[in-house]
């Protein structure tokens, strides 16, 4: 029997996971947020979690912050020649964050739209550590 450990085709290690995991708690303790997922920069499916009351597939979510990661990152590097820092759609009654971390992306999405700045806050707090569990690699 072959055993694959979680992440193990990222790089990701059983201490890494140790390290990733009180970020994840950060953003969850601070900012209001329904779901929140950790993707790889190719939208490879991490962690997802969402609250019951919202509908949404892990693996759609995650897809569509790849999508929105992909053509972002293609728009930032044509205009300006740098790396993607944060991406945020905004609508009427909601709202999704996508925040580089590294080799890893951070997405959250929220309906209460006066806490959108504070979600954004935590998440590029927590998304500069994520980058240093991975700088250097």
């Amino acid at each position: 029997m072959i055993w694959i450990q979680f992440g193990s085709d990222l790089g990701i290690t059983d201490e890494d996971i140790e390290k990733i995991s009180p970020q994840i708690t950060f953003i969850t303790s601070n900012a209001d947020i329904e779901a929140i997922a950790l993707v790889s920069q190719e939208g490879y499916q991490i962690a997802f979690s969402a609250l019951p009351q919202y509908h949404v597939d892990g693996d759609q979510f995650c897809g569509l912050a790849s999508a929105l990661l992909m053509t972002g990152s293609s728009t930032i590097q044509t205009l300006f020649q740098e790396e993607l820092s944060e991406i945020i759609v905004r609508a009427q009654n909601g709202y999704i964050v996508v925040s580089n971390a590294g080799p890893l992306v951070i997405v959250c999405a929220g309906t209460l739209i006066d806490t959108l700045m504070k979600t954004v806050k935590v998440m590029r707090v927590a998304a500069k550590n994520l980058a240093k569990i991975f700088e250097g690699r």
